[in-house]
């Protein structure tokens, strides 16, 4: 039996990923505006409005919103989240912060 190399000896470019995979899109990190238009995406709102909302309002406007989310009864939170945003809602009652 001969001895094993590793990979990167025998195919010069090569850079290990994770187990042994080659490295995909999905291994990108992503960027702090992405990271809040997919958070937008969770609650139900499309890509593209998500993606205006973070264009046309500001990161700590957007992120204060979905923080007080879970402290307004929505049915619809989609809905709400991008009225709360669009139009700057005031904090709940009982929010405690700001």
């Amino acid at each position: 039996m001969t001895d094993l190399s590793p990979i990167s000896e025998i195919q010069p470019g090569f850079r290990r990923v994770g187990r042994g995979r080659k490295p995909t899109p999905d291994d990108d990190s992503l960027s702090e505006r992405d990271q809040l238009v997919l958070e937008l995406v969770h609650f139900g709102i499309s890509l593209r409005k998500a993606e205006s909302l973070v264009s046309g309002f500001p990161e700590d406007l957007i992120r204060k919103q979905l923080r007080w989310l879970p402290m307004r009864a929505a049915r619809r939170p989609a809905s709400l989240l991008i009225a709360s945003i669009e139009h700057d809602y005031d904090a709940p009652a009982y929010a405690n912060d700001e």
